[in-house]
């Protein structure tokens, strides 16, 4: 169906840990989420573009499953309704016109949430 406009949710460097701004991107996505009792959520970690495939895979999976956990643990949300999914840095965003490398670089790294009315 497409994405959940919501803040990007990040993470320390080489982190997993949903830190608390982290937590107050989540709380505000709850609320949307709302709106949508129908629809699932995947929650897509991604990482950069550098490094090992395998250990970015590896950490962007513990990054959607830190954000489906604190879903599940602090709001109840049905687990039924929530699929993390650990990318790496297989699905880089596009870099936009005049953006600088160090800039696209920067936005690489986060964990979104995708509606879907697909089941799991």
């Amino acid at each position: 169906v497409g994405g959940l406009k919501v803040g990007k949710i990040s993470f320390l460097r080489g982190d997993s840990s949903l830190n608390v701004k982290g937590k107050e991107i989540v709380d505000a996505a709850v609320n949307k989420l709302k709106h949508y009792p129908a629809l699932r959520v995947v929650i897509e970690g991604h990482t950069g573009t550098k490094g090992d495939p395998v250990r970015n895979r590896l950490l962007a999976q513990n990054r959607a499953d830190a954000v489906k956990q604190y879903l599940v643990v602090t709001y109840n949300v049905d687990p039924n309704r929530l699929r993390a999914v650990g990318f790496g840095g297989e699905k880089p965003l596009p870099r936009k016109p005049r953006e600088s490398l160090k800039g696209w670089r920067y936005r690489l790294p986060r964990v979104e949430l995708v509606l879907v009315r697909e089941t799991f």
